[in-house]
């Protein structure tokens, strides 16, 4: 007779099963109106010269995360939105920096709805996976910016605080 195997098979775990699932679907329509809002809310405090601390850090993840994905070659920025979005984010708080203005102009107002329409067509068609590996990508990059090694040209700003 034949001595009998060690082997064990072992379950299947139902969480990794799961998070393999959800990863491999498409945002939901409740997590895409959600980080819609948020940024549309980010962008209307911006229009009406209430921006805080935590609607500019929004708007810098929505910018973040779009350069992120066209660098992961999710989607395409032939229009410049990302760096035109960039460009008036730097113009606006130097601006308050400067003169202590908060109000933008037209043309900045005008790059922030094209990102805003850009992060509502971009989210359509991203994965969950696809949005972690961005968000860890974006948090992996700042924490190398933040720290001194910044990439040739780039500029970090940090969002105004609020007065105590």
């Amino acid at each position: 007779m034949r001595k009998r195997s060690a082997y064990r098979p072992r379950g299947v775990n139902p969480r990794a099963h799961l998070m393999a699932m959800q990863g491999a679907c498409r945002l939901s329509l409740d997590d895409r109106t959600v980080w819609a809002l948020k940024l549309d809310g980010a962008i209307g405090a911006v229009r009406r010269a209430r921006a805080t601390e935590g609607d500019w850090r929004c708007i810098f993840d929505c910018v973040n995360l779009v350069e992120e994905f066209c660098r992961m070659r999710l989607a395409r920025d032939e229009g410049g939105v990302v760096e035109r979005a960039q460009e008036a984010c730097v113009a606006i708080l130097d601006r308050q920096r400067a003169t202590g203005m908060r109000a933008a102009r037209a043309a900045e107002l005008q790059a922030l709805a094209a990102l805003q329409e850009a992060w509502i067509d971009l989210l359509a068609g991203v994965t969950h996976a696809e949005r972690f590996a961005a968000d860890e990508r974006v948090a992996r990059r700042m924490r190398a910016a933040l720290a001194g090694h910044a990439a040739e040209g780039a500029r970090v700003i940090e969002p105004p605080r609020a007065a105590a």
